[in-house]
C-alpha cells in the first residue's frame, strides 16, 4: 500500500491510499454513480482517458469474472473509492478487483473523500486531474497537471478500436446484415445487435475504413459508442451523408449518435459533469413513458438545435435535465439514442423498446432502396 496524492485542476487535492498499481496519471475526473458494475464500467472503453470516481461507497465486493467484462482491457486511466473491499465474496469470482488493476497496471486508490470530490465536480463540472505516489509537493503535482493534455487534444478513440475487421454470427432467421462502426463498442451491445442480425460486420473507423468496407454487404449502418470529445473528429461527416446518399439507413449509440448530429449541423455541447450511472430517467416522447436507463457521456446534441430544426424529432429526453436523450429523422432512416439501452452495467428495460425500434428503421430503409 502507497500513499497517493489526488488533485483536481483547481488546486483541490486529497491524500489517500494506492490498493493497486503505482506511478502517475493525469485524466479527466468524472463520478460515476451506479451502486454496482464496476467490471463494466472499468472495461468500457468510453471511460479511456478518464479517472472515475465511485460514489457508491465500498468497491470490490463481489470480485471479478471474465463473464461481466466488456472489453479485452480496462481502458478508465484510474477508479478512487472511499473503500476498496479487500474480501471477495462471490461464487463467480476469479479474483479480486486489487488484482484485475495490478495485472493492468492500472491505478486505484481509496481512503479518500468520494462524497467531497463529487459535490466539487457537480459544482465546477467535470475537469482535468492526477493521481500519483510519488513523492511530489502539492504545488508541483498542480502545475504538471494544468500542462498536461485535455481529452480533446486528439481522437483518443483510436486506441480503443479493433485492429481488424470482425463478423460475427448472428440470428440465423434474419437476412438482414448490419456494418457497425466501431469508435469503442461495448461487447453487450454486440450481443444486442446479434439478436436481429444474420450478420455484424465490426469495423474500426480507421485509415482502412474505406477499404476495409468495400467487400462487405450491408443493409445498415451502426455507430458505436466511444471515448473522448466527438467535436473533433474528423472525415466521419461526409461518410454518414454517403451512407445516406445511398439509400442506407443509420443507428446508434452515445458517440455515434453525437457523430450523426454534427454531420446534420446540430450543435453538440459539453455537459458540466456528464451522465456517467445506472438510474437515469428518460422520457419516450412518442408513447410518454418513463425508462430508467443507464449512461456514460460527457457530451450531448442541443436541446435548440433539435427543437428548431423542422427535420428532426426528439424522441427520448432526460428527465433529470431536459437534455437529448435520443433523435429521429422526419424523413430519412436515421434513428439515435444517447443512452446506453444494452446497460452493463444498468437497467436494461428500454433495451427491447430501442433495439426494436432500431430494426424497423432498418427495416424501412431497406424497403424504401427496393
Amino acid at each position: 500500500m502507497k500513499k497517493a496524492l489526488l488533485m483536481l485542476e483547481n488546486g483541490h487535492y486529497q491524500y489517500g491510499r494506492a490498493f493497486a498499481g503505482s506511478g502517475k496519471i493525469f485524466a479527466e475526473f468524472v463520478f460515476n454513480t451506479a451502486m454496482s458494475g464496476y467490471e463494466e464500467i472499468l472495461t468500457d472503453p468510453s471511460y479511456r482517458g478518464q479517472a472515475v470516481i465511485f460514489t457508491y461507497p465500498l468497491i470490490g465486493n463481489y470480485g471479478i469474472t471474465s463473464h461481466d467484462i466488456q472489453s479485452e482491457n480496462i481502458h478508465a486511466e484510474a477508479i478512487i473509492v472511499r473503500e476498496a473491499s479487500r474480501v471477495t465474496s462471490n461464487f463467480r469470482a476469479q479474483m479480486s478487483l486489487g488484482q484485475f488493476l495490478e495485472n493492468s497496471g492500472i491505478m486505484g486508490i481509496d481512503r479518500v473523500d468520494t462524497r467531497q470530490l463529487t459535490r466539487i465536480i457537480r459544482s465546477r463540472g467535470a475537469m482535468k486531474g492526477g493521481i500519483t505516489t510519488e513523492d511530489i509537493s502539492p504545488n508541483q503535482f498542480h502545475e504538471q497537471i494544468l500542462e498536461s493534455r485535455s481529452i480533446s487534444d486528439e481522437n483518443i478513440y483510436q486506441y480503443v478500436i479493433a485492429d481488424k475487421v470482425k463478423t460475427f454470427a448472428g440470428n440465423p432467421s434474419s437476412k438482414l446484415k448490419v456494418l457497425a462502426i466501431d469508435f469503442g463498442i461495448k461487447k453487450n451491445i454486440i450481443n444486442d445487435l446479434l439478436k436481429d442480425y444474420s450478420q455484424v460486420h465490426l469495423v474500426p473507423f480507421d485509415r482502412n475504413f474505406e477499404s476495409n468496407i468495400s467487400q462487405l454487404e450491408y443493409d445498415g449502418i451502426f455507430l458505436s459508442n466511444g471515448p473522448g470529445d466527438p467535436r473533433i473528429v474528423e472525415d466521419i461527416q461526409h461518410r454518414i451523408i454517403s451512407f445516406v446518399n445511398e439509400g442506407l439507413p443509420i443507428t446508434a449509440i452515445c458517440f455515434g449518435h453525437q457523430l450523426i448530429g454534427r454531420a446534420y449541423d446540430l450543435d453538440v455541447i459539453k455537459l458540466p459533469f456528464g451522465h456517467h450511472g445506472g438510474n437515469h430517467p428518460v422520457k419516450y416522447h412518442p408513447s410518454g413513458k418513463i425508462y430508467i436507463t443507464s449512461q456514460n457521456h460527457n457530451y450531448a446534441i442541443a436541446m435548440e438545435s433539435i427543437l428548431n430544426n423542422p427535420d428532426w424529432m426528439l424522441t427520448w429526453e432526460n428527465i433529470y435535465d431536459n437534455t437529448v436523450s435520443g433523435m429521429k429523422h422526419r424523413h430519412l432512416p436515421i434513428n439515435a439514442v444517447q443512452f446506453h439501452p444494452e446497460a452493463s452495467p444498468g437497467p436494461n428495460e428500454a433495451n427491447s423498446k430501442v433495439f426494436a425500434d432500431f430494426l424497423e428503421t432498418i427495416k424501412q430503409g431497406q424497403a424504401a432502396r427496393g
